[in-house]
């Protein structure tokens, strides 16, 4: 196993081995985010990092490994130069990304995470004649504005009793759509849309609209890609983050691959500078030949794990092939999560249609552990 390698599906002691190796690589414990609690932060920058891991923080559905060893190695002395721009760096990654993928250079466009694409594409492919077009529970924020709005008209169609996805009921709601969306898996159930589920709807689609599918989790998937339909010229559109397998959450980089006349359809919302450190961490990453395998290893294992615990308590799950889970709980999802809170325990709460579940992140397995005792006295 090389310097940048995770473990492997193996037993919990070489997981641990791993992620004690990962730590110390970076120097210091995995980072989490604060998203759901109310923390107030000291006036100096010492102290707010402290609020980052003085819990466990499985909430947000960030990579517990951190960036990996390459990347780390590339951003070491870096500071001395972050007062640069860097502005050239994105073109690079682009072109390593589009040779590693297929694509032209022009059909891919780097941004500070994927999250204003998203955006980008709603305001610029759908309107109030034709609306965007999704499933809920699903990754919408993207699409909301003032007062929890969509920032233009949206059909959102409740998931089947399953959860599972049906692209044909998707488009008996909104027939005259402008942008059927589909995030692949999806967030929060982790489910994943099957290939020739979306071809049909690319297929029957009504003529001028597009597909925007978000792949932040798919690395993590067993999951086909849609980056060849890019490379076939079909009215889609893919992006995906370094936030999540790449565990780059905090430096914001993520990229949209497209035909180059959807791209430039686009330029009224502009395209931001992702910041330097970022992009040299992505071409590092990108650049290690093992990172995403060792990763979706890692991240099976530590899901294999939680779903063998559940099982064995009879509790009700869905088969997510991200790196979180939806969990049924029975009671109020909002009063599990609150009550894990209090056990310095942070995870994601309920969502639309789905008000006794609560979202779990995977984090490490010491995290899982902990998460497990305190979930089995919230439960009690």
């Amino acid at each position: 196993m090389t310097d940048s390698q995770e473990p492997g599906p193996l037993s919990r002691r070489a997981l641990m081995r791993g992620v004690v190796a990962a730590s110390a690589a970076i120097g210091a414990a995995p980072a989490m985010a604060q998203r759901g609690r109310k923390v107030v932060l000291p006036d100096d920058p010492q102290g707010m990092i402290a609020t980052l891991t003085d819990a466990v923080y499985i909430n947000s559905n960030e990579n517990p490994l951190g960036p990996c060893a390459a990347a780390v190695k590339a951003l070491d002395g870096l500071e001395p130069l972050s007062g640069r721009y860097g502005m050239a760096f994105a073109t690079k990654l682009e072109s390593l990304f589009a040779r590693q993928n297929g694509l032209l250079p022009e059909q891919v466009q780097v941004h500070p995470g994927s999250y204003m694409p998203l955006r980008s594409v709603a305001l610029t492919y759908s309107s109030r004649e034709r609306p965007i077009a999704y499933f809920e529970p699903t990754f919408d924020s993207g699409f909301m504005g003032k007062a929890d709005q969509t920032v233009t008209r949206a059909v959102a169609v409740p998931l089947a009793g399953d959860f599972t996805v049906d692209v044909r009921k998707l488009l008996a709601a909104a027939p005259d759509a402008g942008v059927y969306y589909l995030c692949n898996p999806n967030n929060p159930t982790g489910l994943v849309t099957a290939r020739a589920d979306i071809e049909w709807l690319l297929a029957n689609k009504p003529a001028g609209s597009v597909l925007l599918i978000d792949e932040a989790y798919i690395h993590f998937s067993d999951a086909q890609s849609c980056l060849d339909l890019v490379a076939k010229g079909a009215d889609v559109l893919v992006t995906q983050t370094f936030s999540k397998a790449y565990g780059l959450a905090g430096l914001r980089c993520g990229l949209i691959a497209a035909r180059k006349d959807l791209l430039d359809g686009m330029a009224n919302y502009g395209i931001n500078i992702t910041p330097m450190p970022a992009i040299i961490a992505a071409e590092a990453s990108l650049l290690d030949p093992t990172l995403l395998s060792d990763r979706k290893a890692y991240n099976k294992a530590v899901r294999d794990d939680l779903f063998a615990w559940l099982d064995a308590r009879d509790m009700r799950y869905l088969p997510s092939q991200g790196s979180f889970a939806m969990i049924h709980v029975g009671r109020p999802g909002a009063d599990v999560t609150a009550a894990l809170a209090k056990e310095n325990i942070l995870i994601g709460g309920p969502r639309k249609h789905m008000d006794d579940w609560v979202r779990v992140s995977f984090g490490t397995p010491q995290e899982m552990q902990a998460f497990k005792a305190a979930f089995l006295k919230v439960l009690a």
